[in-house]
């Protein structure tokens, strides 16, 4: 491991990574708030959004399409439910291969896949895109650690302005709320606690 990611962070890297965080924010508003509205209209709630727009007294119908039709997509997509499918690169690989033929789906039955595939899925049908977060989770198999796969709310991840791919974005911030005690407990060398834009 590289040096520059031994060393412990001060505080003028705290600040560095809350002004990026700040900034990656405020480039994905406008996502953020397309995502809102998104919700809105699945709850049915579209007027209120449209009324905004234009301030116009008509009739305002509400009806189930848009449920419907999600319904409908959102059943495609499980009966496309990805297997895994592990080839060699060369023939070398080959039993590496297998191995992770057989690894994989272990570790996907484990991580209940199947619902986080279906819960992203409705993600993806209401926003128009959802992400998956593959960790590594050192509390799991009694501190032995494993793999742990997650859906990411896009409303709690913020990457740099511009970046189409995630994983091309040159940090990547995962938020998430958190109680204050349990804060306390996981991290006791800290003694400050939230507020602070420092």
């Amino acid at each position: 491991m590289s040096e520059k990611y031994k060393r412990n962070l001060g505080k003028d890297d705290i600040r560095e990574a809350a002004r990026l965080l700040r900034e990656y924010k405020a480039g994905k508003a406008s996502l953020e708030a397309r995502i809102v509205e998104d919700e809105q209209w699945w709850k049915l709630r579209h007027w209120d959004v449209m009324r905004k727009q234009n301030d116009i007294s008509r009739p305002e119908p509400v009806s189930a399409w848009l449920f419907n039709a999600l319904t409908s997509k959102h059943a495609d997509a499980i009966d496309g439910y990805p297997e895994a499918n592990i080839l060699p690169r060369e023939k070398g690989d080959t039993n590496e291969a297998k191995k992770l033929a057989s690894i994989l789906p272990a570790v996907l039955e484990r991580n209940c896949f199947d619902e986080t595939y279906s819960n992203n899925w409705w993600y993806k049908l209401k926003h128009g895109c959802a992400a998956y977060g593959v960790f590594w989770n050192s509390a799991l198999e009694n501190g032995l650690g494993d793999i742990q796969i997650k859906k990411i709310d896009l409303l709690n991840i913020f990457w740099e302005p511009g970046i189409c791919d995630l994983q091309a974005s040159r940090n990547l911030f995962i938020v998430d709320l958190c109680d204050t005690d349990i804060l306390k407990r996981s991290y006791p060398q800290f003694t400050e606690t939230g507020g602070s834009n420092a």
